[in-house]
């Protein structure tokens, strides 16, 4: 995972060069590939293990910072969205989780009136340090809080959500969804599979890889923003049977915390709306286990 030097300063006061940090790390247990000086400053490369999920973001590296220099950790920024004062995101969208060993959370945003355009500089240019590519402001907002938080969230054309209706069930065999990639891909049964309208079309691979069918374009007018915990066994033996491992997979994989679904939802959503100059945003959320 590269860390940003710049962005770890969001949440804890460190003074420290980035080589020292980088050392400290490694003393600590994190494994550093290297230190490199870009652009956007230097940026850490560090190897987490895989008993080490709360380090894959930068708030989980600066949570290391933290202790190693005994420095208080900032708390997370607080932000608010101006909600709709009539519409409720239960009469916007249905969702239902018919596998809750695959997937036990599934929580939900609406944001309507978006306009989908470039990400604000400042977003891009930390996403390009991170090593991921800009696509657009709210796909960004996405990978943007996936990094700052290290829970992976989705944003789906709520317009093209069939029946503006979300299950999520178990995949059957030798069925078959293009992924955000532009491949068909079979599935083999028992896969978490994101479906919508009547459960017959799969939209997404849960936590490996949306479906191209929702996905987000320049036309898009209206989001469905995902923040879900999704089962890591079944995550991991997913992506391997599928070959296809994503940052997404990687964090499920290895275990999130499901308690920052709600707060990397809202996040994402928070990046989203600013930067889209969204309308109204409708919250409510659907849990299970």
């Amino acid at each position: 995972m590269k860390v940003v030097y710049n962005w770890l300063k969001d949440f804890v006061d460190v003074t420290a060069t980035p080589d020292d940090l980088a050392s400290r790390l490694a003393l600590s247990g994190t494994n550093i590939g290297g230190v490199e000086k870009g652009a956007h400053g230097a940026v850490i490369d560090a190897e987490v293990s895989s008993n080490r999920p709360d380090c894959l973001s930068h708030y989980g590296i600066a949570r290391e910072i933290g202790a190693a220099y005994k420095l208080p950790l900032k708390a997370l920024p607080q932000a608010k969205l101006a909600e709709s004062a009539t519409a409720k995101v239960n009469d916007a969208v249905k969702i239902e989780i018919q596998s809750p060993e695959l997937c036990g959370r599934f929580t939900a945003r609406v944001i309507c009136g978006v306009k989908i355009q470039p990400s604000p500089a400042w977003l891009r240019e930390r996403l390009e340090a991170s090593g991921v590519a800009s696509i657009s402001n709210v796909v960004d907002a996405t990978n943007y809080v996936m990094l700052e938080l290290g829970q992976p969230t989705h944003a789906y054309d709520y317009d093209k959500i069939r029946d503006h209706r979300i299950v999520v069930r178990t995949s059957r065999t030798g069925e078959k969804v293009r992924t955000l990639d532009g491949v068909e891909r079979t599935v083999e049964a028992g896969i978490c599979m994101i479906a919508d309208g009547d459960g017959a079309r799969g939209v997404g691979i849960g936590g490996i890889m949306g479906g191209a069918d929702t996905e987000i374009s320049f036309s898009t007018k209206n989001i469905l923003i995902e923040g879900a915990w999704f089962e890591p066994i079944a995550v991991r033996r997913g992506a391997r049977n599928l070959r296809l491992h994503t940052e997404a997979s990687t964090r499920f994989g290895r275990g999130s915390d499901p308690e920052i679904a709600l707060r990397a939802r809202f996040g994402a959503a928070v990046h989203a709306a600013v930067s889209a100059a969204a309308k109204q945003a409708n919250d409510d959320l659907a849990t299970s286990g």
